[in-house]
């Protein structure tokens, strides 16, 4: 039994690095999407949320006018989005967003913003973040996907969550797919070959949900 326990008193800040979490994602089917209110609110439980921030670049997202309101969704949503203007297109990578929300981490830990974060990705460069933030006294919890995560990311951690068990993930609009750069992909349903009825199977049915069992208002 851990000696970790969940205190409703406790502010917690979620940081979730979004291309991370789309990897993963696509890795199984690129016809499923995380939904994000939904993951936030599995996370926090009864607790009090003081933020939940999103880290991307804007190249990787942003090619296009459908896929840059993405980022507007979330704001809308209530996240802060914090998007680095630092996408290398010649190499496919984002440079700059792991720091940004390791710098993010490690300011609020320090300026006692909450008790409790939670990462949101399977990155084991988080791992100097999240052993600075446990020595200004704060706990650490580690959410990711079982296909991207670290080993030594869940050694590191207080609370490992585990993505895949949690009823977090829904059908994309089968019209317009986000793939894994960023870019949109339009898929039509094909009357003939019954495509459309064969792409959606390979969304793992056990994975696919839209809500969280009692999730905390």
């Amino acid at each position: 039994m851990s000696i970790i326990s969940y205190d409703a008193n406790d502010r917690i800040m979620i940081f979730i690095d979004l291309r991370n979490i789309i990897k993963s994602v696509s890795a199984d089917s690129k016809y499923s999407k995380v939904d994000y209110v939904s993951l936030v609110r599995c996370l926090k439980g009864p607790r009090k949320l003081i933020a939940a921030y999103v880290f991307d670049s804007k190249g990787a997202i942003d090619a296009t006018d459908k896929s840059k309101r993405f980022h507007d969704y979330l704001r809308y949503k209530g996240f802060r989005v914090i998007a680095r203007d630092s996408y290398d297109p010649d190499h496919n990578v984002q440079k700059e967003v792991d720091v940004a929300m390791a710098v993010q981490m490690v300011t609020h830990a320090y300026k006692n913003n909450y008790d409790v974060a939670v990462v949101v990705s399977g990155d084991r460069d988080f791992i100097p973040a999240i052993q600075e933030v446990q020595a200004a006294g704060k706990r650490v919890e580690v959410a990711a996907f079982s296909n991207s995560k670290s080993d030594e990311m869940e050694r590191q951690c207080d609370v490992y969550h585990n993505l895949d068990k949690e009823p977090i993930l829904s059908l994309m609009n089968i019209s317009e797919v986000l793939t894994q750069d960023g870019t949109l992909e339009m898929v039509r349903w094909n009357s003939k070959t019954g495509s459309l009825r064969k792409t959606t199977s390979l969304v793992r049915a056990t994975k696919i949900g839209a809500f969280c069992p009692n999730p905390a208002s």
